[in-house]
């Protein structure tokens, strides 16, 4: 079901017109430090997991850094989920555990063992421990229990449409992109 989505390159599209929104959002706000005007500061990335088709527009990762003070501010993300350098969608995607799809998806971006092996440690073990995690395990029910993400997650939003279910989860995750002020 996800398989066709991953290799989409209209749906990485929309995924960056989403990062752009999320940019302005943030660049709008101002320096969270001093109040300061924001200038682009994005920083290249050599994304994997994604269509060649995307891999020019998904080769920065767009940021800011404050024209008074220095401070850096990069917006949350749909497209990266921190500073993994495969894309978020290959992240979600990829680490459901002894799923058909997921394997097959995994040959497909050319993920290797190990590496699915450290994302799923990621996902029931660190990612439970993040504020982000708290706050919205309370909003879903019944409860996911870490074992089952991220596919549990997946699983208990709303859309029916696989596209949308996608979107809202990538979502509902990019504030794990956003930097804290740096100076």
């Amino acid at each position: 079901m996800y398989d066709a989505i991953a290799q989409d390159p209209s749906f990485f599209r929309f995924l960056s017109q989403i990062d752009s929104e999320l940019a302005a959002e943030t660049r709008g706000a101002g320096c969270q430090h001093c109040s300061g005007r924001l200038h682009t500061a994005d920083f290249p990335r050599k994304p994997r997991g994604c269509p060649a088709k995307v891999i020019e527009e998904y080769s920065r990762r767009l940021s800011f850094t404050c024209g008074r003070c220095d401070a850096r501010a990069t917006p949350p993300s749909v497209r990266f989920l921190g500073r993994r350098v495969y894309v978020a969608v290959a992240l979600m995607l990829s680490s459901p555990p002894d799923s058909g799809s997921a394997r097959t998806l995994q040959g497909l971006l050319g993920v290797s063992r190990r590496t699915v092996l450290r994302w799923r440690r990621w996902w029931t073990q660190e990612f439970p421990r993040t504020p982000l995690w708290r706050s919205l395990r309370t909003r879903l029910m019944p409860p996911i229990v870490a074992l089952q993400l991220p596919q549990g997650l997946l699983d208990r939003l709303d859309p029916k449409e696989p596209t949308a279910r996608l979107v809202q989860a990538l979502r509902l995750l990019s504030p794990l992109s956003a930097s804290r002020v740096i100076r």
